[in-house]
């Protein structure tokens, strides 16, 4: 089967959607939404992504998500494969959680992004046993739906660290102070209508929603694979990072434990000080797992991703640990 292209560039906004196979659950349990949440966080976090907005319903996800390092690709392979290892484990289940690959569609800017934001907020009132009630109730259901980010961005929850929640907030409000109030209108206004637009916006194309010169580029792009080229970029809030050098990362993991290059290769193979570099070396230099076991030494990168998965564990349960890890990335990410 033929794979499926990413357009990718630094910067670029999408709309992604993943949908149960055979549109059956991919949550059972508050459980599920919860190990949903921590591993999204977890991948973010990895790949330096920014999310805009999200929701989860029973059988799939929204998400609006920005790539400020070109890697939605790795990004997504990396988090569906790990929340499906979770619920086949949790459920006793095998096989393929989601129905084919995901659908990730590049978002042009800030009216199509913002009409997007309350188009992913209210889809858990859009739902058709929901037709019937009224515009309080559904008012009343959409706040008090725990699994999206709209509670935090309407000032009725509180904030997840691992949300970007302050490009959205500014969109809307436009420099006005109460930017819950703002926001909570501006969505909630959204119940007693049909945004028309925005549904014609999202059938205009398989690639993109936006204006049809965007669209146009996109479907251009895809077709082309001109994925070093990106389109002209009109929201302010995008991001293009440049991670930093591998030789870098190595002298500060160095520094930290005081001791050279040489003595880091040689150190015993769960060391410290190889994991904080495998890590650092993976996630914020960007490197392959081949390329990490190169720079320190090893055969091959086979164990990498398992002991990077035991690391997470014990930065997880470990708080000095965890802050000794984070002192040391804040000190990269600053000084590169």
């Amino acid at each position: 089967m033929a794979r499926a292209l990413r357009v990718q560039f630094e910067g670029a906004i999408y709309h992604v959607t993943s949908r149960g196979n055979e549109r059956r659950a991919i949550f059972r349990t508050d459980a599920d939404r919860s190990r949903f949440c921590e591993t999204l966080a977890e991948n973010v976090k990895a790949h330096h992504i920014r999310v805009y907005a999200y929701v989860l319903m029973t059988n799939h996800y929204h998400l609006l998500l920005e790539t400020p390092r070109a890697n939605l690709s790795a990004f997504m392979q990396q988090f569906n494969g790990g929340y499906t290892g979770y619920f086949n484990r949790r459920h006793r289940r095998s096989g393929h959680l989601y129905g084919g690959r995901y659908k990730a569609k590049l978002v042009e800017g800030d009216e199509y992004l913002l009409n997007l934001t309350r188009y992913v907020h209210l889809n858990p009132v859009k739902i058709r046993r929901m037709d019937s009630l009224s515009v309080e109730e559904r008012q009343k259901a959409l706040r008090a739906y725990r699994w999206s980010s709209y509670r935090a961005y309407a000032g009725l929850g509180e904030k997840q660290e691992w949300m970007d929640y302050g490009p959205l907030s500014e969109l809307t409000a436009q420099g006005r102070k109460k930017r819950e109030t703002v926001y909570r209108q501006y969505v909630e206004g959204g119940l007693a209508k049909t945004d028309e637009e925005l549904r014609e916006a999202i059938k205009r194309s398989t690639k993109a929603i936006g204006l049809e010169t965007f669209c146009r580029w996109a479907e251009t792009a895809y077709r082309d694979l001109a994925q070093e080229q990106g389109p002209p970029l009109d929201v302010a809030m995008r991001t293009v990072e440049t991670p930093p050098e591998p030789e870098g990362v190595l002298d500060a993991v160095c520094s930290h434990f005081k001791m050279d290059q040489a003595e880091l290769r040689r150190r015993r193979h769960k060391s410290d000080a190889r994991l904080f570099a495998m890590k650092l070396l993976k996630e914020e230099a960007g490197l392959t797992q081949r390329e990490v076991a190169v720079r320190l030494g090893l055969r091959d990168g086979s164990g990498i991703s398992r002991q990077l998965s035991e690391l997470s564990v014990r930065l997880r349960k470990d708080r000095t640990l965890c802050r000794k890890y984070e002192k040391l990335r804040e000190t990269i990410v600053h000084n590169h």
